[in-house]
């Protein structure tokens, strides 16, 4: 017993040499990765982290036994899914956008000189592209549980980490509940769509039927007016113009016969005021129509115009008598009243023919409008079918305009409780990388198990004896004395002639 705790004892202490000898390849790794590591530390750059935790309800309507039984989509397969869709190019591309990350200054350089490689493309694609690509790198989704999931970005500063993860959480959730309500936003958009093009429709047909029964209105007024008051009256008038026409035609005839047998010069005596009452005389033909189809003919607008015809044809033959005597002064006088009566019958001629002209355009008018009577009348019954279908139309797709709106946010609401921050992002304070103390201890690490491979692997190739039981080992024969090592005492220097080594 004693032997072996002897033995246990100097194995100790041969180590302890061991490490004495050879401490400085101990001393030295230990202290060079010490120092790579304090270095290390201070040069790398730092690594932030943010993430956020979003619960998504499944809305289960199965126990959860009896899904275990029955077949569907794993939590491995529903984590790769949600993974690649969140890392997808569209996602990740809006993400850009929002975060304007094209304006990275050195993203922008690299673009602009491997624009070569990308003839295709423009800078901004190429910068979307590195961006893609690096997001992919920084972006980590994992599942916490069934219900859970934690989206988690780093970035180089304490901001680009707390937006990426902000970001990319809203734009899932955002896209999460554009799917879920997209069938019914789909159908809301065309319904009103469908809603505006038959409002259209509606107010078209109404505002066609307004138009049209306006017009019915008045054309009925006017002729239920004229018929009441007036048509027996332009039926005479239309009788006795035609006989004054006649006899005007024959007195014409005559007077120029009879001018033309005086051998006269057929001279046509004219002025501006002729021509000014004359034309007022023949728009007064017009005048009455219009009248007749308002007023009856005792009427005293009526009787006040036909006074004012009157008026102008006494006008109309004193400027003529006036004209011809002035031009025929040598003339007779028998002369000069067949002049006169030829002018005043041309111009009473005219007037006639006029006056012809608008009573039985009005009297055919009158006629048009009785003929098409049937025919407005199924033309406003068309119209009214119409309205009603484009109403009931109308109708119908408002309800259901209606109803998808409640539908949408019916759903938007449930989509709205199916995701749900549960651990918003933060913005770091510290970085998660280079961990200061974790690279300490690993360089110390390093350095020890440096220096002690080291030690061992230089005694395990030295050949030399370091004790006698190794002798003793190696001879098989007992040693029978040492000498130990002398050193040099820099104390003690002997001199055989003189006393002063003594000290």
């Amino acid at each position: 017993m004693m032997q072996q705790k002897k033995k246990n004892t100097i194995d100790i202490k041969e180590y302890l040499q061991l490490f004495l000898r050879r401490k400085y390849y101990f001393i030295i790794p230990f202290a060079v990765t010490i120092i790579l590591g304090i270095i290390y530390c201070f040069v790398a750059n730092p690594l932030y982290q943010s993430y956020t935790v979003v619960q998504i309800s499944q809305g289960q309507l199965l126990s959860r036994q009896m899904q275990n039984l029955v077949p569907g989509v794993t939590a491995q397969e529903r984590l790769n899914n949600l993974r690649r869709l969140i890392t997808s190019h569209n996602y990740l591309k809006r993400l850009i956008e929002t975060l304007d990350l094209y304006k990275d200054p050195k993203l922008r350089n690299i673009a602009e000189e491997n624009k070569s490689a990308y003839p295709g493309l423009s800078v901004n694609e190429i910068i979307e592209l590195f961006w893609i690509e690096r997001l992919q790198e920084h972006l980590t989704i994992s599942q916490l549980g069934s219900d859970f999931v934690r989206i988690t970005a780093t970035g180089n500063t304490p901001d680009m980490a707390y937006n990426l993860a902000h970001t990319l959480t809203q734009i899932f959730i955002d896209e999460s509940l554009r799917r879920e309500v997209g069938g019914i936003r789909g159908a809301l958009q065309f319904s009103s769509e469908q809603l505006t093009i038959y409002k259209n429709k509606l107010e078209e047909s109404e505002e066609k039927l307004r138009r049209f029964k306006e017009d019915m209105l008045r054309d009925d007024f006017d002729s239920q007016t004229f018929i009441s008051n007036n048509l027996d009256e332009v039926n005479k008038s239309l009788t006795a113009t035609d006989f004054e026409l006649r006899e005007a035609r024959d007195r014409l005839k005559f007077l120029r016969n009879k001018l033309s047998r005086m051998s006269a010069n057929n001279h046509s005596f004219r002025s501006a005021r002729l021509n000014n009452l004359e034309n007022n005389l023949l728009s007064s033909v017009t005048k009455l129509s219009e009248l007749m189809l308002k007023y009856s003919w005792e009427d005293v607008n009526v009787l006040k115009l036909n006074s004012e015809i009157d008026r102008l044809q006494i006008e109309i033959r004193n400027e003529i008598e006036s004209l011809v005597r002035a031009h025929s002064a040598t003339g007779t006088s028998e002369y000069v009243d067949a002049v006169v009566e030829k002018e005043i019958a041309e111009i009473n001629i005219k007037f006639l023919n006029r006056k012809k002209n608008v009573f039985s355009n009005l009297v055919k008018t009158y006629r048009r409008k009785i003929a098409e009577g049937p025919s407005k009348e199924m033309q406003l019954s068309r119209l009214q079918r119409e309205v009603e279908s484009n109403r009931e139309i109308y109708q119908t797709l408002l309800q259901q305009a209606r109803g998808s709106e409640i539908e949408e946010a019916l759903q938007r609401t449930a989509a709205e409780f199916k995701f749900k921050v549960i651990q918003p992002a933060l913005k770091p304070l510290h970085p998660i990388k280079p961990n200061r103390m974790k690279i300490m201890l690993m360089a110390a690490a390093l350095g020890i198990a440096i220096g002690i491979g080291l030690i061992y692997g230089l005694e395990y190739i030295d050949r030399s004896f370091k004790n006698v039981e190794e002798v003793e080992r190696y001879l098989h024969l007992p040693v029978l004395g040492t000498i130990p090592k002398i050193e040099k005492d820099t104390t003690f220097d002997y001199d055989p002639f003189s006393m002063k080594g003594f000290r």
